[in-house]
């Protein structure tokens, strides 16, 4: 195991490595992609001692010396009022010294928080702060392998700005303050002083939380200590010893109940504590019990095909907030709904994200795009077959929303947080390709071991797309570069134009392939056919390794029916061009559109299942534009008003159901 992991680590530096020359040599037109700003919710650099920071690049300049020392613990005392973000306390930092000398001590924090003071044990240390930068001078040289121990006095009150603040706070519905933090890719340093590096997780973190009478405080790890102050104040005590990301450190306080039970691991017999946080309103429990209930199924369900939570010593819980989403700090997910999905989401979180979480940002398909696909195996051990591929259904639909875009995130668009957190690529797609990897394999017990051995691999370190892709090598013994380079780096889908016809007992399948963009030019993959032959049925698998390719297959017996991707695994448009008929099931109950962008009219195509359904044409923050009924199997809508900018098309059949696309108009 220990060569295995050595392996993988050197493949991520060449990786790496290979990026920033990508980076540097390629024109920017190159990596030109259709950006979607959706509300779901590197290259690299090289720094001192000549180690590369996957993290940092595109994001923001980081200070080389933060590499100068390795993170062991994070201590965060804080006093806070939820009705406000106004800050007041210490963060304490014991580091190892990794470079050969260190004087000074740097750390990132908003230039919003002011610090009054630095002490190195008894010491007051002399600093400077600016530029987000806190500079410490350690008035000594220390040695590699020494420990420093920092406490870093501060106060202050940063502004909230957006979905990825940092720290926000805001009224729930009953007027009742809530404070919550959430400081993923890079806002840890808006609320307290830390090194925002990957691949850096400190070994342990204790937070401790003050609040005014009334007020609850969650945070990750145990509860080890509730205290009440003589005029009412509440001070709590959490305490982690997992591994952690500094993105993933929380507190969410408020007026909150709590609502606590057991849930089962891989056994019935093993379990492991849920601590809910929900709003102290009798009405909230009573609506959210069930919900919240479903995360004994999904801690069972994930625990059998993964391995068991991997934070099961200390817990599991969620916190509610008035947020837009929701967010999966290490065993305490902050929450502003608890649907079946998003609930299913972040749990899946801890397993890829939390335990194992992306090296650079790039590759943030490690957290989003496993955690997606955690909602469809959620569906599909729990729900149903059915149920999980109608969540396909709708993701490659989205997908299909715009012809380009990879899931690796390119490092000259790192700047752009959002294209990053893209909806359509980083999770719906990052889902839909895992789902390709499923049905190329053929063999659910390999793919199961494959995620449950990567989780070994790099439990509670870092990993890249590459790394993953090893780890499917060094199980299957083959090379799977092939489909990383299509599916992860490359953009689009493929495009299939079908014809078969029968000589004898031998069926021929001609399949020519087109593709959504330019690169690949071709997606060599496995088709499925489900051919039905004297009343009985079978399924033949072929693999196109040619843009334009004839299959030759004998059977016994005259073809009465061709039925294309009959399982629904694969992400593709499919264009028939035989008489006799070649069914796609993925059309059957099938809702599209086009163009994409807009210029003056947009067409909806729909089969019968969608008849006499409503539209609905909104932009992005809700408000409905244009509405009308679909009455026939295709209808235009005439967007010559609307202004520049992306809009939303939501369509509610008369049964309930609803798809929701995303569009551009120019």
């Amino acid at each position: 195991m220990q060569q295995i992991k050595f392996n993988i680590h050197v493949y991520r530096f060449k990786a790496l490595l290979a990026n920033l020359i990508i980076a540097v040599l390629l024109p920017v037109a190159s990596w030109a992609q259709l950006h979607v700003f959706a509300p779901d919710h590197e290259c690299t650099h090289l720094c001192a001692h000549t180690r590369i920071s996957a993290s940092s690049i595109g994001i923001y300049d980081q200070d080389p010396r933060l590499y100068d020392y390795d993170v062991k613990f994070y201590g965060l005392d804080l006093h806070v009022d939820p009705s406000t973000t106004f800050l007041d306390g210490s963060v304490r930092i014991l580091a190892e010294v990794t470079a050969t000398s260190m004087s000074y001590f740097v750390l990132e924090l908003t230039d919003e928080l002011s610090v009054s003071s630095v002490e190195h044990g008894d010491e007051l240390l002399s600093f400077s702060h600016h530029n987000q930068v806190l500079e410490i001078d350690l008035g000594d040289s220390f040695d590699e392998g020494t420990i420093i121990d920092i406490t870093v006095y501060y106060s202050g009150e940063p502004q909230p700005d957006g979905f990825f603040a940092g720290i926000s706070s805001s009224n729930n519905n009953f007027g009742d303050p809530v404070l919550w933090t959430l400081s993923e890719p890079h806002n840890a340093r808006q609320w307290f002083p830390c090194k925002q590096v990957l691949e850096d997780k400190a070994d342990s973190v204790h937070v401790t939380i003050t609040t005014p009478p009334g007020f609850t405080a969650a945070s990750n790890g145990l509860l080890t200590k509730v205290t009440e102050h003589p005029d009412g104040r509440m001070t709590y005590h959490w305490r982690s010893f997992y591994p952690i990301a500094y993105y993933l450190i929380s507190i969410a306080v408020s007026n909150y109940q709590e609502y606590n039970f057991y849930a089962p691991l891989s056994s019935d017999q093993d379990s492991v504590f849920v601590q809910n946080f929900i709003y102290n309103y009798p009405q909230v429990l009573e609506a959210q019990r069930e919900n919240l209930e479903r995360t004994r199924d999904f801690m069972q369900v994930f625990s059998q095909i993964w391995g068991d939570y991997p934070f099961s010593s200390e817990k599991y819980g969620h916190a509610q907030a008035p947020m837009g989403g929701a967010m999966e700090h290490q065993t305490m997910s902050t929450m502003g709904s608890f649907g079946f999905d998003i609930t299913a989401h972040e749990l899946a979180h801890h397993w890829f994200g939390n335990q194992v979480t992306c090296a650079t940002w790039s590759d943030i398909w490690i957290n989003e795009g496993f955690a997606s696909y955690g909602e469809y195996l959620a569906r599909e051990f729990i729900l149903g077959r059915e149920s999980a591929d109608g969540w396909m259904s709708n993701a490659h639909n989205n997908i299909k929303s715009q012809p380009g875009g990879s899931i690796y995130v390119p490092p000259l668009e790192l700047s752009d947080v959002w294209r990053i957190f893209n909806g359509r690529l980083s999770y719906r797609k990052g889902a839909a390709m895992l789902h390709l990897l499923r049905f190329e394999l053929d063999d659910d017990e390999l793919f199961f071991h494959i995620m449950e051995d990567f989780q070994q691999t790099f439990a509670h370190d870092v990993a890249t797309g590459d790394d993953f892709r090893m780890s499917i090598d060094l199980n299957t013994g083959e090379s799977w570069e092939w489909f990383f380079n299509q599916w992860y780096y490359g953009e689009g889908y493929p495009i299939y134009e079908l014809l078969w016809w029968q000589e004898d007992n031998d069926l021929f399948i001609r399949s020519s392939q087109i593709t959504s963009t330019n690169y690949p030019s071709f997606f060599l993959g496995t088709l499925e056919f489900k051919v039905r032959i004297n009343g009985e049925e079978q399924y033949i698998r072929v693999f196109q390794d040619e843009p334009l390719q004839v299959f030759e297959i004998p059977l016994n017996g005259k073809v009465e029916q061709i039925v294309f991707n009959p399982q629904s695994y694969m992400l593709k448009e499919f264009v028939l061009i035989d008489s006799t008929g070649i069914i796609d099931p993925g059309n059957l109950t099938d809702l599209s559109f086009g163009p994409n962008p807009v210029i003056e009219s947009l067409t909806l195509y729909f089969d019968n299942n969608w008849n006499n359904s409503q539209y609905f044409v909104s932009d992005l923050q809700g408000r409905v534009l244009l509405e009308g009924r679909l009455l026939s199997d295709e209808h235009t809508i005439y967007m010559a008003g609307l202004t520049t900018g992306m809009y939303l098309i939501k369509v509610v059949s008369s049964r309930g159901e609803q798809n929701t696309f995303r569009f551009l108009k120019k």
